[in-house]
């Protein structure tokens, strides 16, 4: 990733970057990095299939997703992860800490933008899916479907197959 190379609250040329590629503002003391954007996605399984999501927008239009979505500055991962649910498919989930069962660093874009990914085992509760927000199609695939299905990122379909495993 490339480090600034202006201060983002004055705009003042920076010096780095460092070691731990973080660049350092002379006028105001402080140090930026450059960091993983975190996101959550759910894999939500039912009788013995898992729901993937069409994207409806680059980047990765027209391939498969898991739902989910970035989080906001502060926000818990887990409910960040059930609003992006109600955005995306207008349905209720449960999920925990102890049902994330993937954190996969990866690149999202043509712009190489790092993100840390969280993977949920997730419940549905109440709702019927809809596509909504940047989703264009709602598919379920069995475990046998997932090797041969184009998936935006690898690691949703690794994500699907623990899902699958547990049940």
């Amino acid at each position: 990733m490339t480090p600034y190379r202006h201060c983002p609250v004055h705009g003042s040329a920076l010096d780095g970057p460092d070691a731990e590629g973080g660049a350092y503002c002379a006028a105001c003391g402080r140090s930026w990095y450059r960091n993983m954007a975190p996101t959550a996605g759910a894999a939500i399984v039912k009788d013995g299939k898992a729901l993937v999501t069409v994207r409806a927008r680059d980047p990765e239009k027209g391939k498969l997703d898991v739902p989910g979505g970035f989080l906001g500055p502060f926000e818990d991962p887990i409910e960040g992860l059930k609003r992006e649910v109600r955005e995306e498919l207008g349905i209720e989930i449960e999920t925990g800490v102890e049902d994330c069962i993937s954190m996969v660093p990866h690149l999202y874009g043509d712009g190489g933008d790092a993100v840390l990914s969280l993977g949920f085992k997730a419940r549905w509760t109440s709702g019927d899916p809809s596509p909504a927000d940047d989703v264009a199609e709602i598919r379920w695939l069995d475990e046998d479907e997932l090797e041969a299905a184009d998936f935006a990122w690898p690691h949703d379909r690794e994500l699907l197959r623990r899902a699958l495993k547990d049940g």
